[in-house]
């Protein structure tokens, strides 16, 4: 049951056109929330919550260089 409810909650996360959307801008290689803002045409906001909940479910990493975050 456990291994089923992470498979769900990643088809979910991927049932999502913007978190494609960010998946793709970043098969080029990492960006800061700024690039991925401009790549994608959305709100910082909107790019930060998608990324959280993609990096909560293991698609994405981060590392924070300075003031950026990537």
């Amino acid at each position: 049951p456990e291994l089923l409810s992470l498979v769900d909650e990643r088809f979910k996360a991927l049932a999502e056109p913007a978190r494609l959307q960010l998946l793709r801008a970043l098969q080029d290689g990492e960006q800061t929330v700024g690039e991925l803002v401009e790549a994608t045409g959305f709100g910082q906001a909107n790019v930060s919550k998608h990324l959280q909940l993609l990096h909560q479910l293991g698609f994405v990493s981060r590392r924070k260089e300075g003031l950026f975050v990537y």
